[in-house]
């Protein structure tokens, strides 16, 4: 077993955590160098691929699958809105409800960045076999499963 920060044997590039942070953050900057070459950032990327994999979508749900907050999450949609990506409608049955909808001009954009992040997932995965990913996938899964369960909630 890896020592544990605080450990005597404890080496930071062993720990599965720090390499997991340093792995993501290392995706989302080359992410971030692909799409800025088409005018677009990872924020407005996540956007358009949910509204992609599900248009419309509400704003609650936006923000719960992009993890982002709502507060900030409004600030892109405005300025997504005003560049014509996409559009906002209250739902008639219920004016508290927002729902966001992709533009032919969003569609055109999420098309380009599905390829900037086709590249780099290719890279990424580059010389792993499929099973390995898959079972990097599930082992993904299962660590926030269990990071929800978190002993910080409050005890129902």
């Amino acid at each position: 077993m890896t020592a544990l920060p605080g450990q005597e044997n404890f080496v930071l590039d062993d720990y599965p955590l720090y390499n997991l942070n340093r792995t993501s953050a290392t995706y989302i900057d080359e992410l971030n160098k692909g799409l800025k070459e088409i005018g677009m950032n990872q924020s407005q990327w996540r956007v358009l691929g949910i509204l992609g994999d599900k248009n419309p979508s509400t704003v609650t749900g936006i923000a719960r699958r992009s993890v982002s907050k709502m507060s900030t999450l409004t600030r892109m949609l405005d300025r997504m809105e005003s560049e014509k990506l996409l559009t906002r409608k209250l739902w008639e049955k219920d004016k508290r409800i927002v729902h966001v909808h992709i533009t032919k001009k969003g569609r055109d954009a999420l098309a380009k960045a599905v390829l900037v992040g086709a590249r780099v997932y290719e890279r990424t995965f580059d010389g792993i076999p499929d099973e390995d990913a898959q079972h990097l996938m599930q082992i993904l899964i299962r660590m926030r499963e269990n990071l929800s369960r978190s002993p910080y909630a409050p005890k129902m």
